[in-house]
């Protein structure tokens, strides 16, 4: 499983959103609000609404691609509202994903 599986790069921005998210929440606003540094949050903000964006577009991606339910598809876009989210997710795309290699 690679970047060239849709599932492959969803979870990649599964995780590369997660990570923008808890560095804007765990390094850039605390240096906003307790250092007096907001350029952190000008600058990290948006970079976690590209990664947010690519995460939708990768997810959307992997549910065209067929083989989804409904269900599973409102898990996928569920995930990406919660704070996480996409972490926890990750393990069941894996589990996905190594069914669907055997």
């Amino acid at each position: 499983m690679g970047l060239s599986d849709p599932l492959g790069r969803l979870r990649l921005m599964g995780w590369v959103e997660g990570t923008t998210l808890l560095l804007l929440v765990g390094v850039a606003v605390p240096l906003k609000h307790l250092g007096g540094w907001p350029q952190a949050v000008s600058v990290l903000g948006p970079v976690h609404g590209l990664a947010f964006l690519a995460y939708l577009a990768a997810a959307i991606e992997a549910v065209s691609s067929g083989g989804w339910t409904r269900r599973e598809a409102a898990r996928l876009f569920g995930v990406s509202l919660v704070p996480f989210g996409t972490f926890l997710n990750d393990r069941w795309l894996a589990a996905r994903a190594a069914a669907r290699s055997t």
